[in-house]
Parts: structure tokens; sequence; C-alpha cells
């Protein structure tokens, strides 16, 4: 072999590791791009992905927040009722008071009418009274609960039903004595 067939020989050798080389180095830039492309579209994911959770959590802090807001309404709420009851409970209270105090009222003036009734029948000369101030024929010993008189023997002047006094002394409308001695 002589010397210029072997300088071909290195320049093609040369030449084609170059052509190697460079279809290496083209080679490797394209899989760097595809690389970098992949790389690209996994961070677009990435961040599509952040996206819905940052959606998410937002939605999940707007319905903590509302649920806040429900439970210090429903609190809220609960604190009226209670201020409601206590002033109904004071309210129910005032009126009990009351109502006891009209109705001792009511007991005296009761006292008193009877007393003057009394009084008038022990004055009137045409009424004949026995040694406890009654008389004979007193009948206004008590009233219905329509304010009709109810009567020692048991009567009313009411006709659609009969008003009866049981042993006690107390009202009863059923009709019927309330012992056998009484009809």
């Amino acid at each position: 072999m002589d010397t210029s067939t072997l300088i071909w020989i290195i320049v093609g050798i040369v030449v084609v590791v170059a052509i190697v080389i460079i279809v290496a180095v083209v080679l490797s830039r394209r899989n760097s791009a595809k690389k970098l492309e992949a790389q690209h579209e996994k961070a677009q994911v990435l961040r599509e992905d952040a996206r819905k959770t940052e959606m998410a959590a937002r939605e999940r802090e707007a319905q903590a927040a509302q649920a806040r807001a429900d439970s210090a309404s429903a609190a809220a709420e609960a604190e009226q009722a209670k201020a409601r009851a206590a002033q109904a409970s004071v309210e129910a209270e005032r009126a009990a008071g009351t109502i006891d105090d009209h109705a001792s009222d009511a007991a005296k003036l009761r006292a008193e009418q009877a007393e003057k009734l009394r009084e008038a029948d022990k004055i009137d000369p045409a009424v004949t009274t026995d040694a406890s101030g009654r008389t004979a024929d007193d009948r206004r010993t008590a009233r219905s609960d329509h304010g009709d008189p109810v009567f020692d023997d048991g009567t009313s002047t009411r006709n659609e039903r009969d008003v009866v006094r049981d042993q006690n002394g107390d009202i009863r409308t059923d009709g019927r004595p309330s012992s056998p001695d009484r009809a």
C-alpha cells in the first residue's frame, strides 16, 4: 500500500467517524428536543393538575366558610331561642302572679258579697235565718262555670244540663249526683 492510499483510508475513516459523530449529535439533539418537549408536556399536565387542585381547595374553603357561617347562625338562633324562652318564662311567672292576685281578690270580693248578703238577711224582717245566719231558702251558695247560681240541692237555673256539687263542695257538670243522698 502506498501512502496515498493510506492517506485516503485515514481520510475515509475520519470522514466516517465525523459522519457518525454528526449523526450522533443530531440524534442526541432530537432526543434532547423530544425529551424537552416531553418534559414541557409533563409540566403542562402538572400545572393543569395544580389549577384543578387549587380550585378544589378554594371550593372546600368556601364550603368551610359557609359551614362556619351556618354554625354561627345556628348558634345565634339557638341563643335567641334561649333568650325568648327565658323572656317567656319571666312573663309566665309574672302572669301567674297576676292570676293569683286576681283570684285572691275575687275570693275576697265573693266572701265580702256573701257577708253583705247574710247581713242583709239578718236585718230584713221578712227573711228568717238560722243560728249560722243562713236563711231557710238560701240557695245562693255557688256559681256554675257559666255564672249561673248553683243551689244547695245541686241544681242550676240552666235547663240543658244539671250542675251538681260533689262531697267537697266542688261543682260538677256530669249530671250524676255526687253521693247517694243527693239527687
